[in-house]
């Protein structure tokens, strides 16, 4: 279903499979109806979905080093909300949102997940999911506890502060965060950087640790990168404090990786079309939302298999994303039945890498378009015109 775009429901979906096995087995087989399927589907845990995830993910198998950064495996980690249906149960579990000055609330409660993406294999390593009250730091603290000392985290705005630090520092993590340069609530070491005009420093800062009350020491090493779009100087904050193993021209070229987390969400969304849910639990939902990662992680596999195997350089030409989930979703008979089939599975991958060569998407240097949010207008983003306009002009010249 999740490999279809979630346009087909239980009868479809089971009559497609059932014709398919029909012509393997050269016999008539009654396809489930849309009850059985449903029943089926309750009894089978969301987590058999997040155990998938995780037994697909290359890092367990050992990545090679050019893979990783300098030894880490490197996540970009970013959150999402999403809608849900409304339902008596999933509202036990996800809450509307409540509208301007609290007159009401949203007809579809929401959630949030925070998603941790491999930035040089680009599959989705792990999420969490919950009600989308919980802040993004919160879903990321537990996030850690999935990860191995030693591994990289590339951390937007808003999965910053003190308390992450911690959590990373603790967990023998490292981490690499974009930290906030304008606005009322720039740390005080961050505005002390800027002032001092370094192109980095390694500062003491004293943070609270709120599970004990004691307030903790913590070096960090602050790094100043390019100025953005706004023209806003971007400062990064760091736990990789030796200068001469982590230069800072490589921590900024590493961060820029940050934005597969971004296309990871972009094809959940809008490939995949993760929302239109046919679920009406909450383990229905969370089924949903793992197979989604799921089916893009086998997709990443079959195109960093590729690019491996081809030696292709990312920056210049990449196999089609979509066309390796066509891939999948074609072959995915086979690989779930192979006992039926009899196909061998090194000759079912052959053949769904041939499938994802078959179509290659040459990176076009140059390109770019301004970051210009898609919701309804608000305060944060009334200068959508102006930067279109300003955008349009620098082109122009």
């Amino acid at each position: 279903m999740t490999l279809d775009r979630n346009g087909n429901g239980y009868d479809i979906s089971s009559q497609n499979y059932f014709r398919n096995l029909q012509k393997e087995i050269k016999a008539k087989i009654k396809p489930a109806k849309h009850q059985s399927v449903s029943e089926a589907r309750g009894k089978l845990s969301w987590q058999a979905f997040e155990y998938l995830l995780h037994a697909a993910n290359l890092e367990n198998q050992g990545l090679p080093a050019s893979l990783m950064f300098k030894g880490h495996i490197t996540r970009a980690i970013d959150g999402t909300s999403f809608y849900v249906p409304r339902t008596d149960e999933l509202l036990k579990y996800f809450s509307p949102r409540k509208t301007k000055a609290d007159e009401g609330e949203t007809h579809y409660p929401f959630g949030l997940c925070v998603t941790a993406v491999n930035v040089f294999t680009g599959q989705p390593a792990a999420a969490v999911a919950d009600d989308y009250t919980k802040s993004e730091r919160e879903l990321l603290q537990k996030l850690l506890a999935k990860f191995k000392a030693n591994d990289l985290s590339l951390l937007d705005r808003g999965l910053g502060g003190g308390a992450i630090y911690l959590a990373y520092q603790e967990a023998l993590q490292f981490f690499i965060h974009r930290a906030k340069t304008t606005g009322d609530r720039v740390a005080l070491y961050v505005q002390d950087f800027l002032l001092a005009k370094k192109k980095q420093q390694i500062k003491k800062v004293v943070i609270l640790d709120k599970d004990s009350g004691k307030l903790v020491e913590m070096e960090l090493r602050l790094i100043l990168g390019p100025i953005d779009s706004e023209g806003k100087p971007i400062v990064f904050i760091t736990n990789l404090l030796d200068k001469s193993s982590y230069g800072r021209a490589e921590i900024i070229q590493l961060y820029r990786k940050r934005w597969n987390v971004e296309t990871l969400y972009n094809r959940v969304k809008n490939l995949l079309c993760l929302e239109k849910f046919h679920a009406r639990s909450y383990n229905g939902i969370m089924q949903e939302i793992f197979a989604n990662l799921l089916a893009l992680s086998l997709a990443a596999i079959a195109v960093t298999a590729v690019v491996q195997e081809d030696k292709l350089d990312p920056e210049i030409k990449l196999p089609s994303f979509k066309n390796a989930t066509e891939a999948v979703r074609r072959n995915l008979f086979s690989i779930i039945d192979e006992r039926i089939t009899r196909k061998k599975p090194k000759a079912i991958v052959r053949k769904i890498l041939k499938e994802v060569r078959a179509v290659m998407y040459e990176i076009r240097p140059g390109r770019s378009y301004p970051r210009v949010s898609r919701q309804p207008i608000k305060s944060w983003n009334l200068k959508k015109s102006a930067k279109l306009k300003a955008f349009a002009e620098q082109k122009g010249a």
